[in-house]
Order: C-alpha cells, then sequence, then structure tokens
C-alpha cells in the first residue's frame, strides 16, 4: 500500500472567535448587505495604512477597474503595465476600454522599473497599473515622478502587498493625489474576508465617486435609506457597476485587520525557516525579498524560489512536489502567453518569459508549523534530486 501523507495545501487562511462572533451578531441582526461594518472597517484599514481614505470593493479585479474608471481613464488611452501579473491585471484596463501597453520586468523584483515605462510614453499614455509583485513594493519614487512630469494616473496593484512597507510608509499610504491602491482579500491573502478588495487614495472627492460607482452609480445606498424616516429616492448619475462590499465580509474583515502584524509576524518565521533550510541547495535560488528595515518589508503573500536548470525542469519539480502531496504552486505564465493577449499584445518580455518558466512558489500559511516548513524543503531536495539532468 502507498502511503500518501496528509496535504500541505498552498494557502490557507486562519479565523478564530473574533471573527466566528462578528459573524454571528451580523447575521442576527438583520443587516447582510452593505452597511456599518462596511463603513467601519473602510475607516480602520484607512488608519492603519495611513491613508486619507479607503474605498471597499467586491474584489480586487474591481478595485483595479473602479480607479481606472474613475480617473477618467478609457478608449483612446494607454495604461502601461507589466506581463508578469495575474490575467486579472491587464484584463481591468481592456474592462475601461483603453490599451494595455506592456513593458518587461526587472530580473530581480519581478516589477516594472520608471526606465522601462518611461521607454514605452506616448502621446496616448494616460496611466500605469505597476505591480507589487509577491509581496515586495515596486520602485515607487521614480514612478511617481515620472507620473508628475507626464500627467499620469498611478493605480498601484497591491493585491500582494498588504501590509508591505516601501520608503518608511505602507504601500497604500496614498498620499500623493495621483496615487490609488488597490487590495485583494482573496482566501490566500494576507487578510482574507473569502472575496473582496478595496481601494486607499487621497482624494476625497474621488473617493465619493468611487463609491457612487460601486453601487450602480447611485447618488446612495441602501443603508442610508434605512437610516431616515423620510422617503429619499436614490438616482444614477452614472452607469455605474456591483461592486460594493458587505457587512457579512466586513465582520470577517475587521478580525482579519486586527490580527494582520501577527500573520505578518507568522509569515515572515515561516520564510526564515525555508531560508535556513534550503539557501544552500544546488539548483535552487531564494527570491530576494530585500533586507527587512523600518523602510522596507516585504508583505509575503508569496514565498518563491528559482529553479535553476534547462527549461521544464520547474513544471518536473512542481509534479514531484505535488506527487507528494505538497501544494506548491505557478505565479504566474506572463500574460502574453495567454491565448487571448498572445496576438493582442505582441512583444519581447524575455525577463517575464524567463519568471514564468523558472518561478516555484512554496506553502506559505499560518497553519503551517515549522515541521510542515521542514517536510516541504526535505520534498524540494528529493524532487531536485529526481529531476537533475
Amino acid at each position: 500500500m502507498t502511503y500518501h501523507p496528509s496535504p500541505i495545501i498552498f494557502g490557507q487562511p486562519w479565523f478564530d472567535h473574533e471573527e466566528e462572533e462578528l459573524l454571528v451578531q451580523t447575521l442576527r441582526s438583520g443587516w447582510i448587505g452593505q452597511g456599518p461594518l462596511v463603513q467601519r472597517f473602510e475607516e480602520e484599514l484607512a488608519q492603519y495604512l495611513g491613508s486619507p481614505h479607503v474605498v471597499a470593493t467586491s474584489s480586487c479585479t474591481a478595485s483595479l477597474h473602479l480607479a481606472l474608471v474613475a480617473m477618467g481613464v478609457g478608449p483612446g488611452d494607454e495604461v502601461i503595465t507589466t506581463p508578469f501579473t495575474f490575467v486579472a491585471t491587464v484584463n481591468a484596463i481592456e474592462h475601461a476600454g483603453a490599451t494595455p501597453v506592456l513593458v518587461d520586468i526587472d530580473r530581480d523584483t519581478f516589477s516594472i522599473s520608471a526606465e522601462s515605462i518611461e521607454g514605452a510614453l506616448t502621446s496616448r499614455t494616460r496611466a500605469v497599473v505597476p505591480v507589487h509583485f509577491a509581496g515586495r513594493a515596486a520602485g515607487l519614487s521614480e514612478i511617481y515622478r515620472l507620473a508628475e512630469e507626464h500627467d499620469l494616473v498611478v493605480v498601484e496593484d497591491a493585491a500582494h502587498a498588504l501590509g508591505a512597507v516601501h520608503d518608511g510608509a505602507r504601500v497604500g499610504n496614498a498620499q500623493n493625489p495621483r496615487s490609488l491602491t488597490c487590495f485583494s482579500f482573496y482566501p490566500n491573502k494576507n487578510l482574507a474576508t473569502a472575496e473582496g478588495g478595496a481601494i486607499s487614495l487621497a482624494d476625497p472627492e474621488t473617493a465619493q465617486r468611487l463609491k457612487s460607482l460601486r453601487l450602480h452609480g447611485l447618488d446612495g445606498d441602501a443603508w442610508a435609506r434605512y437610516r431616515t424616516r423620510t422617503f429619499q429616492p436614490t438616482l444614477a448619475t452614472y452607469p455605474g457597476f456591483k461592486y460594493n462590499f458587505t457587512d457579512l465580509q466586513a465582520s470577517i474583515a475587521l478580525g482579519q485587520l486586527h490580527k494582520l502584524e501577527g500573520f505578518l509576524a507568522g509569515r515572515e518565521f515561516l520564510a526564515d525557516c525555508y531560508d535556513e533550510l534550503i539557501s544552500d541547495l544546488p539548483g535552487v535560488r531564494i527570491v530576494d525579498r530585500g533586507r527587512p528595515t523600518m523602510n522596507h518589508r516585504h508583505a509575503l503573500h508569496l514565498y518563491q524560489v528559482i529553479i535553476e536548470g534547462p527549461t521544464g525542469r520547474r513544471d518536473q519539480v512542481l509534479d514531484e512536489l505535488r506527487g507528494q502531496n505538497i501544494g506548491a504552486a505557478v505565479h504566474y505564465v506572463g500574460v502574453n502567453q495567454h491565448p487571448y493577449y498572445q496576438e493582442k499584445l505582441p512583444g519581447d518580455f524575455p525577463n517575464s518569459d524567463w519568471a514564468t518558466d523558472a518561478l516555484l512558489t512554496l506553502p506559505l500559511h499560518l497553519h503551517m508549523s515549522r515541521r510542515s516548513v521542514e517536510r516541504v524543503a526535505s520534498g524540494l531536495i528529493s524532487a531536485l534530486e529526481r529531476t537533475r539532468t
């Protein structure tokens, strides 16, 4: 009989009594849609980030789309972004009616640089969407300098980066009026609400516009109507979207936010365990996360290694790990390699293509222990030996 050890899954959220109690209270209250808990979560997340405003949404994808639309990005405009991202980043640009323009990533940070962006600027460029990949902040200072010079909007895709620090401030600090930062609360993210997202920003008028756009473009919401005895019709001021957050989601999000710093510390501990166990392995390199300081912090949404060797070896290592019930994964297949975008967005992206073939993501979540990490490391050693050429 073949022994199959219990699976170590790629990602799993951590919940406790705080989420459970607030969720039950919300269910018993009878008000489960967008209401007071959404507002409370927006205020507490804004305080955590140091941002003037936060608008909660149904997903990071919705956030990216809303941010572009709210800033007037649309048909005829070009938006520069990375090919090495989840496809939702580029899909959002498409949904806004703008034209995505891909520029290759840096091999060390896996993000686009101000230099690569500058080389792609045209008279039609309206916005830039940098991605804080895996939890490491992109080089924002130079990107914002470029945005000021060329009057560009910057929509940061921070789906991986809640808790990351850049230049001494949390990603999403949003003190620049050109800045809108989009977060994800998908189940495997640092803060998980099953589905959900948020936008942090500085400008109060844009924040109000986002709140209207997320709910059909209406000038009010059901909770506002509920709180008054006076009839208040809600009228559409724009053909908006159904992208709102709910109190059910916020009841989970609040408990998650209160524990977020502990979550980040736990992820850092597990990453340090990985570093200790695999840093000297031949055929594998740990992706540089930068040294943590008061000015820099990797959010560690993903723990990744580079598998060295011929094309295809990473996939072989992945198959070996999966065969051991270890939930390793790939982040990502470059957008330029997806069937829809292959012909639509032609170009040479050698660094993105290399990362597509070489990067391997190892499991990282708070239900793991050092023993779990040791099992993954042992599995990786075995997989490397079995795929050696």
